[in-house]
């Protein structure tokens, strides 16, 4: 499983703490979590949670060349959304194998 919750932003974290109980999803963080996955021959799927309301667009984009990487891999990615998946949000889960939301998470894109 692969968490991302909250705006989307460029790099890593690179250890930071989080302050606050904020969350942030740092695209190099995730991306190298979808590779690992790629990887490993013990993962037979990708379960992909994902709440955000958007963020940088290039970081959007580099998470979601390794959801396609992971699909052209073999390797389902299944998105989970919490609350939001909208603009960024979105786009991240837009080519996943499937997407299960709730009737109340906020969801699209302009």
């Amino acid at each position: 499983m692969i968490n991302a919750e909250g705006p989307i932003i460029t790099g890593t974290s690179q250890g930071a703490p989080v302050v606050g109980g904020e969350q942030t999803i740092y695209s190099d963080d995730v991306s190298r979590a979808f590779y690992a996955a790629i990887d490993d021959d013990t993962v037979k799927a990708i379960v992909f949670r994902v709440s955000s309301p958007g963020g940088v667009d290039t970081a959007s984009e580099q998470i979601l060349a390794a959801v396609r990487a992971a699909k052209a891999a073999g390797k389902p990615v299944v998105v989970s959304m919490g609350a939001y998946g909208a603009s960024g949000g979105y786009w991240i889960s837009s080519e996943a194998s499937a997407i299960v939301a709730e009737p109340t998470t906020l969801t699209g894109s302009i």
